[in-house]
């Protein structure tokens, strides 16, 4: 099977097709619990990919940095790892900063447009790829040691069945995600205004 250029899909199609309701937790966090909150999380997935005819399990391990604010901008960090039949390559840092609630272009993964939402306590990165969609949400909640969260990423097909088509982030290269899996993940707030000042 060759590869060939998926058409992209319309940014907003694919943002309602992504934004569905998350349960919120009992105590509620606003923005204003979360300025200047570094958040920190380790998100595990397998997936299977295809490359020109070839099929085969990789392992994508997501290291997630933000800072949110001053002000409504979020500060991303975001560190791949793939783990494959090859061994195991690391992609580059990616750094951004977004204002809140405002798309804008995304040149890695071989463009797009992406967006971040905070509603209901949780943060939504979305965005998408050449063909389909990606979705970051982190929630957050409190205990009785402060401000906590939990995170989790997927991907959403356009139309319910057309290809999730990108430039992998270790080498570039055109492929598919055929399916994929979450195995696990980490979270932890540090910071805050308001939880720096209890």
């Amino acid at each position: 099977m060759s590869m060939t250029r998926a058409p992209q899909p319309t940014f907003w199609s694919m943002i309602c097709l992504l934004l569905f309701a998350v349960p919120a937790w009992s105590q509620d966090v606003s923005l204003a619990d979360l300025s200047e909150a570094r958040i920190e999380a380790k998100i595990v997935r397998e997936q299977v990919i295809r490359r020109d005819t070839r099929e085969f399990p990789i392992r994508i391990e997501s290291d997630v940095k933000l800072v949110i604010g001053p002000g409504d901008k979020v500060h991303q960090t975001w560190t791949p790892t793939s783990t494959g039949p090859k061994g195991t390559a690391k992609g580059k840092t990616l750094t951004t900063t977004v204002p809140l609630a405002r798309p804008r272009e995304f040149g890695a993964l071989g463009g797009g447009h992406g967006i971040f939402i905070f509603e209901d306590q949780t943060l939504t990165f979305l965005r998408t790829l050449k063909g389909g969609a990606f979705k970051r949400v982190i929630v957050f909640g409190r205990s009785k040691d402060g401000l906590t969260c939990t995170a989790r990423e997927t991907f959403a097909r356009e139309d319910g069945d057309k290809p999730i088509f990108l430039d992998a982030v270790t080498d570039g290269k055109p492929m598919i995600i055929v399916s994929w899996k979450d195995i696990s993940s980490t979270c932890l707030v540090a910071g805050g205004k308001r939880q720096a000042a209890q």
